[in-house]
């Protein structure tokens, strides 16, 4: 006779659909952050996309760049109308969608993550710069644009609530949101459990914010925080927390910077470890697009695009 504890367990494996959540190592890890980033290569393969697909650029440009599964490329942009994400094909070098996201006053879709088939990314009112949505979107959905797993309204004083740049990882049994206003003067820290946000239900709610004006820059390699045109999050294999920025330096060279993160609500502590400059193909720049992540192999890379998408654009790709 069967075991019916045993019976019942194989049941509720069968339906839970938590064991297919990062808890499980299903999510590639790098082993040491630190180390990944710094044997990133300075220069890049370089990847064309043809666009045939005529969409109103006007009045904005490319923020935010991620690379998803295998040879498939996401790209956020603003207009003067609406913000849009552009999906790319890089085994057959060819955009094959430009998708809407939201409508004016929301038209300035920033730098933004993909964490396993999640992303996240701010949008904002560019003008006015007193609102703005993060949106977290499945990608494994079929119209994922059209219903975000998460919303979050930002409404307030001008700058402060903007949300040019988001990160998006899981630490700690915990979904953690990175989200830069204007300038990335302040980071504002919200999180909810993993496994709420595996089983659809996000409940973000914020946990802490890093003015940087007033940051202690005691230990910092340099004492630079620049206007980071993309920030990512990442946990590694030991368990420590760190974020990228990406941006243009005061000398205008194309510039990573890494930083170690430790989210406790009374004291965050936000430390420079790394800096790295690229040399970048002819029109890629940070200051419009780039981004890192973690691709499925487990290795660390680097991707960076020009401001604008034409009838042939120029993809960088830093990997290790």
């Amino acid at each position: 006779m069967k075991n019916p504890l045993a019976c019942l367990l194989c049941i509720l494996l069968l339906l839970d659909p938590l064991f297919n959540y990062a808890q499980n190592g299903g999510i590639p890890k790098v082993a040491d952050f630190p180390e990944a980033f710094e044997a990133l290569p300075a220069l890049p393969l370089t990847v064309k996309l043809k666009n045939n697909i005529r969409f109103d650029q006007e009045g904005g440009h490319l923020q935010g760049i991620q690379l998803y599964q295998e040879n498939t490329v996401y790209l956020s942009g603003s207009s003067s109308n609406y913000s849009y994400i552009i999906i790319g094909d890089l085994k057959n070098q060819v955009v094959k969608a430009v998708d809407t996201l939201l409508l004016s006053p929301l038209r300035h879709a920033g730098g933004f993550q993909i964490y396993d088939h999640f992303l996240a990314v701010g949008i904002e009112d560019n003008q006015k710069r007193d609102l703005a949505k993060v949106q977290v979107y499945d990608l494994e959905k079929d119209k994922p644009w059209q219903m975000p797993l998460a919303s979050l309204e930002r409404k307030g004083a001008p700058e402060r609530v903007t949300a040019g740049a988001v990160g998006l990882t899981a630490y700690k049994e915990k979904m953690w949101l990175l989200v830069a206003n204007w300038d990335s003067r302040v980071l504002d820290l919200y999180s909810c459990t993993e496994k709420d946000f595996y089983l659809g239900n996000a409940p973000f709610q914020l946990q802490m914010s890093i003015d940087l004006s007033r940051q202690d820059r005691n230990g910092w390699i340099n004492p630079d925080w620049l206007s980071y045109q993309n920030l990512n999050l990442f946990t590694d294999k030991k368990e420590q927390m760190y974020v990228t920025g990406t941006a243009l330096n005061p000398d205008g060279k194309q510039v990573a910077d890494l930083f170690r993160l430790i989210p406790d609500k009374e004291k965050p502590v936000l430390v420079k470890i790394a800096s790295k400059i690229f040399s970048t193909s002819e029109k890629v720049n940070f200051k419009a697009a780039a981004g890192l992540q973690v691709n499925q192999e487990g290795r660390l890379q680097l991707t960076g695009a020009p401001y604008q998408i034409e009838d042939e654009t120029y993809i960088d790709l830093f990997s290790n």
